[in-house]
């Protein structure tokens, strides 16, 4: 839980967790990593905001913005489908997009933004950076697979697919949306003070 305009964390936490008491027992060191800020992974659908959201920064797309769904597209070869190949009949807008979570829809936002525009907004909502929170052993996933350019990487990004990050960048990403644009640090220690000895 965090406050958007900010970055102060109200609330942090992993699971599985480990009895503090015995955790020299324990045989999964994993357990013991904060995969908040240490775990990679792709988010799928979640992503499809942060597309949205660069194309409409860009005026390249509005909340009304229409195109006709095909279930599936041929991208240079690679084939690229919504989920389970459904194909959603008739007229769509972005905003039907986002309510049915239409990978070829966020594939259209992308296309009508540009490659080149898409992996601006990726550094802009700090996709690739670490977020430089108050926490030690943080990661930031290198992408290497995605930083090659190929067309596919582009599309299939725009629906959270083909592109790492950790949870914290994620949220990170949404905290821009939700409070205007503004990239912010999260942090967990907002005042430290110092025991007198006296």
């Amino acid at each position: 839980m965090i406050e958007p305009a900010s970055g102060k964390i109200l609330a942090l936490a992993n699971f599985p967790s480990f009895n503090s008491n015995e955790y020299s027992e324990e045989k999964d060191f994993q357990i013991f990593q904060n995969d908040t800020i240490q775990k990679s992974f792709e988010p799928g659908s979640v992503f499809k905001p942060i597309t949205m959201a660069a194309a409409l920064d860009q005026g390249k797309i509005t909340p009304q913005t229409t195109y006709f769904d095909l279930g599936c597209l041929d991208i240079s070869g690679d084939r690229v489908c919504n989920y389970e190949e459904r194909i959603y009949p008739g007229e769509l807008t972005m905003t039907n997009v986002l309510e049915k979570s239409i990978n070829t829809g966020a594939v259209f936002a992308e296309s009508q933004l540009g490659h080149r525009n898409f992996l601006n907004y990726l550094e802009k909502f700090g996709i690739f950076e670490k977020t430089g929170i108050d926490l030690q052993w943080e990661t930031a996933p290198p992408n290497t697979e995605f930083k090659q350019g190929r067309e596919i990487n582009f599309v299939t990004a725009s629906f959270g697919q083909g592109i790492e990050m950790t949870p914290m960048q994620l949220v990170r990403a949404f905290c821009a949306i939700a409070n205007g644009g503004k990239l912010i640090r999260p942090y967990l220690i907002e005042t430290q003070s110092k025991i007198s000895d006296n």
